[in-house]
């Protein structure tokens, strides 16, 4: 019997393995000039370096994928507790910051890489957890 992660394992190696490469291959965080004014936002104070023709493909890809992936998903959130809720949707903000190059407080694409990576983790376990709690409840149920 398939089940949502036989879909959804796969998506987030695929994600995982296309942002990997997106990061390391096509993005950069810019240095801060010395005479240049910090400004910071509760978003970050540094800025990505503009992409390449390659990059900004991999980045609508990646957009793609990871908006089907959070689409997937959807049904196993439903009724779920505000505190859960809660912590997909900021784990989602931290992916989708990182695909989209918004505004950041890492100074280097490696750092920015491994917040989005464990964000996605923290997702899958948490995804893990529901489904786990939920296929519980149903095996109860039928009995």
């Amino acid at each position: 019997m398939e089940t949502i992660f036989d879909y959804l394992d796969p998506r987030a190696k695929e994600i995982k393995d296309s942002l990997t490469h997106f990061m390391q291959n096509h993005s950069s965080i810019e240095p801060r000039k010395q005479e240049e004014v910090v400004y910071v936002t509760p978003e970050g104070d540094r800025y990505y370096a503009a992409l390449d023709k390659v990059g900004m493909k991999m980045q609508s890809y990646l957009s793609e994928c990871y908006g089907q992936f959070y689409s997937a998903i959807q049904p196993l959130l439903e009724g779920q507790p505000e505190d859960v809720l809660s912590k997909i949707e900021k784990s989602k903000e931290v992916i989708t910051r990182t695909i989209d190059h918004r505004l950041t407080f890492c100074n280097n694409t490696k750092y920015a890489l491994h917040l989005a990576l464990v964000a996605l983790e923290d997702q899958i376990k948490i995804l893990k957890a529901i489904y786990e709690e939920k296929t519980s409840e149903n095996q109860l149920e039928n009995r």
